[in-house]
């Protein structure tokens, strides 16, 4: 098996933990918050030409469900991903171990998306939301790579060792 194909299947059972993981920060976040969400729902409703019969609150139910929901299954479609660049990268992440390189991955992966990409949500939701989604996505994200390194050392090939009966005798 090669190692883009075992990272493959490390990511995504990492990736169901780090789904389990982001959903239940998410489901945090968006209770913590309901109130500054419910007033960005609003204005996005109010802005609707023509005008709306859906209500802040029926939009706001939605977002819990596809946020735990979205959370999984885009935690699996990701592990599968970035299990696959894990594999396929592996031998030059430094690091002597598995699970080291694989929480370094975590971090690489934290600092892409919750880091760089999560500076979107800064300007409607706040430097507070924006600081508790670091912190989650932090826990979420060295959680998959630490599982990820580890996984992948469990079902990584090992070099197989050839004997010669000729020369054990």
């Amino acid at each position: 098996m090669s190692n883009t194909t075992t990272g493959l299947k490390a990511g995504a059972v990492a990736g169901i933990v780090y789904g389990i993981i982001d959903a239940v920060f998410a489901v945090v976040l968006v209770t913590v918050f309901k109130n500054t969400i419910m007033n960005e729902i609003q204005k996005s409703l109010n802005s609707v030409p023509g005008g709306t019969t859906i209500t802040a609150q029926a939009v706001y139910s939605l977002a819990i469900v596809f946020a735990v929901v979205g959370a999984i299954i885009g935690g699996v479609i990701i592990g599968l991903i970035l299990g696959a660049i894990f594999g396929a990268v592996n031998k030059s992440i430094p690091g002597k171990t598995q699970t080291f390189k694989g929480l370094l991955f975590g971090l690489i992966i934290w600092l892409i998306f919750n880091v760089l990409i999560g500076l979107s949500n800064l300007g409607a939701y706040g430097i507070t939301y924006y600081a508790s989604g670091l912190a989650g996505g932090l826990v979420a994200a060295l959680v998959f790579g630490y599982l990820t390194g580890l996984l992948f050392e469990k079902w990584q090939e090992k070099p197989r060792v050839e004997s010669n009966s000729w020369t054990e005798q």
